[in-house]
């Protein structure tokens, strides 16, 4: 079919059947089922057959296993890696030891930020990681499994764009380089042009920062203070009406009495080390010519990696439980029960990127692109690319696809108009398609996110979303002011004031949220 209104149909339903019912696998089923018809007209067969060659081509992609089906084994493996280190004891133990060093809740909440920040190479890693790692400390505190995957989602994809030295980088770098070229512009480089956005990518920039005032000022509001009052006064830390959360030890299984902070650390270490090691090398092997950073960057495989970094730390927390003499029949039941938990979390992903699939193949990107005229004043061009982006990236729940189709109309438009945009219009489509990765249920950042933290994907998402538009607001009040002054030092201040004066608000309008030190949590 024809990119049209009718396009927009599918993800709208996705979005608004996942939200009003809670029930994410039914909202992807219907989102696959509806697109597909609109794609082949209503042909039922036709759309049978379309719907699988979109869910093989996550499978087999270029006669190569596709990238997908190795985040889909990360997922899995890491349900594992966590069942096993719930029975070496390694979780109690290291409970145990963070409680003595992290003492307050500004501090536990705190945690997941840094490690954001540390872990800046890759937004699933970040996600996957610093989700696993934070809820042993942030759960003692009694801080919701909402607010946890909400820090660990804002410090994910926000901090990656920000750093001039990752995978996301060097794809945009390139990306911008082949626009430049195409349209005859010199004396600036891709990398250039990147390095210059940083500072006009206002959503990336104010999401960081509210995550981090929501941390210090341990700022709720929206559904997110519901979540905080059960954690802080019931010590439930997550809904459990929709049942297990994806990624949560069976606590049914035997732990060991004899457990030490190192049980958790080091098969943690152990999936970073050659996580790490693995890209490195792939990303050396695969550069011809002088070494770079950026050159290892755009030649490594980070999801490859991240595969082989968790198959080897499974493999090494096995042998060292079974060096232990711990009895096999219960390794096996906790690897079983580590998949298990998994599976929920899996199906979502999967049907999520099928959902994706069937609606890139709308031509949502290209009608809503069309709908731009030239002519359009300058002062609302970024403005109006940022909500277009962050509504297509929502839509379709790709960062990459939205940088790939927006950032060349977003050139061709402000060179034809007014050249000194070209890097403004730049940071604002970058950061839509940042915004719309950070909140639409179809993104894989967002899912991981919610697996990593231990929480139903939906229950991420609503209590998310209300600290999303905050920044977003923000931001398009400052590039407002960008477009009016064509100062990018102007669009920032601006959007960071905004953001100020509205946490400063939403803080004093907030009831406070306090726990008792130290003591331990239900869920």
């Amino acid at each position: 079919m024809e990119p049209s209104l009718l396009s927009l149909l599918p993800p709208l339903v996705t979005i608004a059947c996942a939200i009003a019912t809670r029930r994410i696998l039914i909202s992807l089923a219907l989102g696959i089922v509806l697109g597909a018809l609109l794609y082949t007209q209503g042909n039922v067969l036709v759309a049978g057959a379309f719907v699988f060659d979109v869910a093989a081509g996550l499978v087999i992609d270029d006669g190569a296993v596709a990238e997908e089906v190795y985040i889909l084994g990360v997922v899995l493996l890491l349900g594992v890696l966590t069942s096993f280190i719930y029975v070496s004891g390694g979780l109690v133990a290291f409970a145990s030891w963070a409680i003595t060093k992290v003492r307050t809740r500004v501090q536990a909440q705190l945690v997941p930020v840094v490690l954001g920040i540390v872990i800046f190479f890759d937004d699933a890693f970040s996600s996957l990681v610093g989700g696993n790692v934070s809820r042993s400390i942030t759960d003692q505190h009694r801080i919701s499994r909402a607010k946890l995957s909400y820090l660990v989602d804002s410090t994910a994809a926000p901090v990656i764009i920000l750093v001039p030295i990752s995978g996301w980088a060097a794809f945009i770098a390139a990306t911008m380089t082949g626009i430049l070229d195409a349209n005859g512009v010199t004396g600036i480089s891709g990398y250039e042009a990147f390095l210059q956005s940083i500072p006009m990518n206002l959503y990336a920039i104010t999401a960081l920062l509210l995550a981090v005032a929501a941390a210090v000022l341990s700022l709720a509001f929206g559904p997110m203070r519901r979540h905080e009052r059960l954690a802080v006064e019931d010590g439930v830390l997550f809904d459990s009406s929709r049942g297990p959360v994806p990624g949560e030890a069976d606590r049914n299984l035997q732990a060991r009495g004899d457990g030490r902070v190192g049980d958790l650390l080091w098969p943690v270490l152990v999936f970073t080390g050659v996580t790490v090691a693995c890209a490195l090398w792939i990303g050396i092997a695969g550069t011809d010519g002088p070494l770079s950073p950026m050159e290892v960057l755009a030649n490594t495989d980070v999801i490859f990696s991240l595969f082989v970094g968790v198959v080897v730390a499974c493999v090494l927390s096995a042998a060292t439980l079974l060096r232990r003499r711990t009895p096999g029949a219960l390794v096996g039941r906790a690897a079983v029960s580590g998949l298990r938990s998994m599976l929920m979390a899996a199906a979502v992903l999967f049907l999520a990127w099928v959902t994706a699939g069937v609606i890139s193949e709308l031509g949502i990107g290209e009608y809503l692109a069309g709908l731009i005229d030239a002519a359009l004043p300058l002062a609302v061009l970024p403005v109006l690319l940022f909500a277009l982006a962050s509504f297509i990236s929502f839509s379709i729940g790709s960062t990459f696809g939205t940088f790939g189709l927006l950032l060349p109309i977003a050139a061709e438009i402000a060179l034809a108009l007014d050249p000194g945009l070209l890097v403004p219009v730049f940071g604002a489509v970058l950061a839509g398609a940042i915004f719309g990765d950070h909140t639409s249920p179809l993104s894989d950042t967002t899912i991981l996110s919610s697996i990593g933290s231990g929480i139903h994907l939906v229950d991420h998402v609503t209590t998310q979303l209300p600290f999303a538009l905050v920044a977003a607001g923000a931001s398009a009040v400052g590039y407002l002011a960008l477009g009016v002054t064509g100062s990018g030092a102007a669009g920032l201040l601006v959007a960071v004031v905004v953001l100020a004066v509205a946490v400063g608000v939403l803080w004093a309008r907030s009831p406070r949220v306090t726990a008792r030190p130290g003591e331990r949590s239900g869920s």
